[in-house]
């Protein structure tokens, strides 16, 4: 299998070298094929990093099927940008593997690791959704006026037909002129046209 290793740091001051040669390791183990190195000096709070951006351009030109970090923490600081980036590139067909973590989606644990993380992403989406309505509620009841003109229909099926030509959220936040709220509503609530 062709992977591509992915490793970041904070400064310059900081080693890639350290988690290159553990997911080097980690490809000769497992019997893959590492084609090529992504690394970033930066933030993983900044979503957009230029070997990120290389990385997922390769992933959507199917250059390989899976990816090797040494820590998911690697991919962002956030959780959530790490998970909607795993949940994002296994739907086009790459796996995630995580040297610290464990993650390993060709393992029965593996597999069970990777739908729990997204299990757990998804259960504090709908936790913080059913709050939001709550409070919502309460606000509407106390005569309130609330909310922002609704997603035009048009908007809602450019969403979708972004995301159905493969374009990454924040690509589709660019073009179709929409939060990254409101595209995760769309494609992961069921939003209708």
């Amino acid at each position: 299998m062709k992977v591509a290793i992915y490793a970041r740091v904070s400064t310059s001051g900081q080693e890639l070298e350290q988690q290159i040669r553990a997911c080097r390791e980690f490809c000769q183990y497992k019997k893959f094929d590492s084609i090529q190195e992504f690394t970033d000096i930066g933030s993983g709070a900044k979503y957009s990093r230029p070997g990120l951006e290389k990385l997922k351009a390769a992933a959507r030109l199917k250059k390989y099927s899976g990816i090797v970090v040494f820590r998911l923490d690697r991919l962002g600081r956030k959780m959530m940008d790490s998970i909607m980036l795993i949940d994002e590139l296994s739907r086009k067909g790459v796996e995630v593997y995580s040297v610290h973590e464990g993650l390993d989606p060709s393992t029965a644990t593996g597999r069970l690791h990777k739908h729990l993380i997204l299990a757990f992403a998804e259960y504090e989406r709908d936790a913080i959704s059913e709050s939001t309505k709550q409070r919502l509620a309460a606000l509407k009841a106390s005569g309130k006026i609330l909310g922002r003109k609704p997603l035009s229909k048009a908007k809602i099926r450019k969403v979708l037909e972004l995301n159905a030509e493969g374009k990454t959220y924040r690509q589709i936040r660019e073009l179709a002129k929409v939060s990254l709220g409101k595209i995760s509503e769309i494609l992961v609530g069921g939003t209708n046209v």
